[in-house]
This record gives C-alpha cells, sequence and structure tokens, in this order.
C-alpha cells in the first residue's frame, strides 16, 4: 500500500520524485520539502537513485539515513542488470562506492544486509549510517 510507512508513523512525512506519489502526500498534508527542512532521520526505499541531488537530500539529515538501493559488482554489471534504467535511475553504486560515498557527507555504515535480495529482489542492498 502507497504510504503505509509514513501514515504509520505519528510526525513522519514522505518526499517522492512519482507525480502520484507526491498528489497523494500533498493531499493528507505529509509532504516534506526534502531539501529545506531538516530531520532527525531519512529513509530512502528504492528512491536514493531516482533523486538528482542525493548529496543535498541526504545533508538534510541530522543523525539516521536508511536506504535500500540497487547494487552494483562494476559497470558491465550496471549495463547488464534489470535495474539499468536510463529514463528512471540517475544513480548507481557498487557496495564500496556508496559506503565511501556516504562517509565523505560525514556518515558511518552502522548496519547492512542483502535480505530483500535473499527474499527475491535481485541486487537491492538495505543500510543504515549515522552522523555519529
Amino acid at each position: 500500500m502507497p504510504g503505509q510507512f509514513v501514515e504509520s508513523r505519528p510526525e513522519t512525512k514522505g518526499y517522492d520524485v512519482n507525480p502520484a506519489g507526491v498528489a497523494w502526500l500533498q493531499q493528507r498534508g505529509l509532504w516534506a520539502d526534502l531539501y529545506a527542512d531538516r530531520y532527525q532521520a531519512v529513509s530512502f526505499w528504492d528512491a536514493l537513485e531516482h533523486i538528482d541531488r542525493p548529496d543535498v537530500a541526504v545533508a538534510k539529515a541530522e543523525r539516521w539515513v536508511f536506504v535500500s538501493v540497487p547494487i552494483f559488482d562494476n559497470a558491465e554489471h550496471i549495463l547488464q542488470s534489470r535495474h539499468y534504467r536510463r529514463d528512471e535511475h540517475i544513480w548507481y553504486w557498487t557496495h564500496d562506492g556508496l559506503v565511501n560515498w556516504f562517509r565523505s557527507l560525514g556518515f558511518n555504515l552502522v548496519e547492512h544486509n542483502m535480505v530483500e535480495s535473499e527474499l527475491g529482489r535481485e541486487g537491492i542492498g538495505s543500510y543504515a549510517f549515522c552522523r555519529c
């Protein structure tokens, strides 16, 4: 169900790049201006690779960032992957590339797993990063 995560948490807002998702959030007063406000925690479930300025968005997190994102071995793997979507995905990461990118923004890796891949979602890594 769209928005279930946002609706189930008090004082939680959402951001989306999909116009239908934006409209849904705005109709319920749950739209977050990802580039203007600051948040204790920010989550990007299948979203970070779609955002034009992920560095600016991630910088708005004061302490925690939770991410699920396609993870690749190398450039060739990207081009052969079902996750290669030139019309949707702006960013592509390897595991080390993602961890190093977050480190450059002041975040440390706290936890990582590939449970989504184990459950059938090919190549999806889940991460928790902390500014601590």
